[in-house]
């Protein structure tokens, strides 16, 4: 199996109504991608990666609980599906510039750990309708190399998204 890159949307975790965004990477081999933790569901590897609404700011998260929960439910819903709560995970492939799976993930660890370290200094303002989740994954994806018309495509999911086509400063993922 290679490492695949995906954009990825999920039921918000109040209502099934708008959806959530953020980066699903499975890893291939044994790899890992420090500095994150790599969580399991049973011999497939993964991690998340997203932006989130933590006080007035869109902060980054890697793994976050619920993230974690619908890849699981996705992955193995036999399993990890609850009675009371879906997630209705969705995922579009992004085919890596270049076409090295690993180095392209490895690349987009490292601009989420700029992110982190820059937006300690220079805080982004949450906006539900623009610097939100999927302003940030569609901005993460810039960086990296994507190009427009690929990331138009893979931020389109079922439900409601806002903001999947705005950008954020994106020196705030330089070194």
């Amino acid at each position: 199996m290679t490492t695949t890159v995906y954009w990825s949307a999920r039921d918000l975790d109040s209502s099934p109504f708008g959806n959530h965004h953020f980066i699903l990477i499975l890893i291939g081999g044994y790899y890992g991608l420090p500095p994150l933790v790599t969580k399991e569901e049973g011999a497939i590897r993964f991690v998340t990666m997203g932006g989130f609404k933590v006080g007035k700011n869109l902060e980054y998260q890697p793994n976050n609980g619920s993230d974690v929960y619908s890849v699981r439910e996705l992955l193995n819903p036999k399993k990890n599906r609850s009675n009371w709560q879906d997630y209705d995970l969705e995922r579009n492939k992004i085919t890596a510039p270049g076409g090295n799976g690993l180095a392209f993930a490895e690349k987009l660890v490292q601009l989420a750990q700029n992110y982190k370290i820059n937006s300690a200094i220079k805080p982004v303002s949450y906006n539900l309708s623009d610097y939100n989740c999927s302003c940030w994954v569609n901005t993460m994806f810039k960086v990296a190399g994507v190009t427009k018309e690929v990331r138009e495509k893979a931020g389109e999911f079922s439900g409601i998204d806002w903001g999947e086509e705005d950008l954020l400063d994106e020196d705030l993922f330089k070194p």
